[in-house]
């Protein structure tokens, strides 16, 4: 895997940690703090932190078993989190003074904001919260002013790590925007020449250390496609270039690369594949009409098929699936081979 989408990869996984260890401690200190309430009779208090235990456990439920990603759940989190400790605070309208724990309150909903909201949401939304939250404490008869100044200090703080880390956060998904726009083929969405590249030197690697099982390689070329663009147009070529990935894929195993080569030129590696199941493979191709959706023509294609260990280098592998893929031209077309004139078939 490359390095950008191991590092999304990467990231992921310490959310998903991050936001189960979040989970896993609110629903401790909420059962806490409700089973003390409920002891002290304060029903109020005690149905604001019960919401609060609900919304713990059933953050819990979402990544633990059903597996959702992080970034859908940040949205539901700030809004559920929110509106729990909005409830936490209705109370403290007629209290004479505000808790420590409302301050950590806060504290915990101002850091899930600048966590998972953007910054320009983020910003407006801690700065008119504190004046409300500072307000409500100042009015009350005992207060004291060096906790909100102390509040005020700890929220920019946490609102200038946040940037950092959100700032760190885009870069990396900027670089795996920018490494799939590089290995993928603009016209058909498919992978491109790079991508292809790069799986079957990784694949060949393996094969050649004995690490890997083996894999096919097989080079297609769509027959007669210059009569399409000269008879149809270069937009109908284009369309059929672009239909021509979707219809491959019903005949094609889960795990096969498909990628364009370059022109109307394709490349196939299909991983974990002996000589047995290449032939197997490549039997569903071998003088395949493929068709396409209307208005567009049927197509046909010639190809030239080897096995990753019938050459010592990925360039070797791709001359010989080449000599093949005009082997089958100079032969009629619409035919897949395994051998050249004057050569021997493939090694079993």
């Amino acid at each position: 895997m490359s390095g950008p989408l191991a590092a999304m990869n990467r990231v992921e996984r310490v959310r998903r940690r991050a936001y189960l260890a979040g989970a896993g401690g609110s629903v401790a200190a909420h059962l806490f703090i409700v089973s003390e309430q409920v002891a002290r009779r304060d029903w109020a208090s005690a149905a604001a932190f019960t919401l609060g235990l609900l919304i713990s456990v059933w953050v819990a439920v979402v990544l633990t078993w059903l597996r959702w990603p992080t970034a859908r759940l940040s949205s539901l989190i700030v809004t559920m989190v929110t509106l729990s400790t909005t409830a936490e605070f209705v109370p403290l309208l007629r209290a004479p003074e505000i808790g420590t724990g409302s301050f950590l309150s806060f504290l915990i909903m101002v850091a899930l904001w600048f966590g998972l909201l953007p910054l320009r949401a983020a910003v407006p939304a801690t700065l008119v919260a504190y004046l409300l939250f500072a307000g409500l404490a100042a009015s009350r008869p005992a207060h004291d002013l060096s906790l909100l100044a102390y509040l005020a200090c700890t929220t920019i703080v946490i609102g200038m790590a946040s940037s950092f880390g959100q700032q760190i956060t885009a870069s990396q998904q900027d670089a795996v925007t920018f490494e799939q726009a590089a290995l993928t083929d603009p016209l058909t969405g498919l992978p491109n020449r790079r991508a292809a590249l790069e799986r079957l030197r990784h694949l060949h690697g393996l094969v050649r250390r004995g690490e890997h099982a083996g894999f096919t390689l097989v080079l297609l070329d769509l027959d007669h496609f210059k009569q399409v663009n000269d008879t149809r147009g270069h937009a109908v070529g284009d369309e059929v270039l672009r239909a021509l990935g979707p219809a491959l894929r019903q005949v094609l195993r889960a795990d096969a690369l498909l990628a364009r080569w370059g022109g109307e030129e394709f490349v196939l590696v299909v991983p974990g594949t002996g000589a047995q199941e290449a032939q197997a493979v490549t039997a569903r191709l071998d003088g395949l009409l493929l068709p396409l959706p209307a208005p567009l023509p049927e197509v046909t294609f010639s190809a030239g098929a080897v096995l990753g260990h019938e050459a010592d280098s990925v360039a070797g592998l791709l001359d010989l699936a080449d000599r093949r893929l005009y082997a089958a031209k100079r032969a009629g077309r619409r035919q897949l081979r395994w051998d050249v004139p004057g050569g021997s078939q493939h090694a079993s």
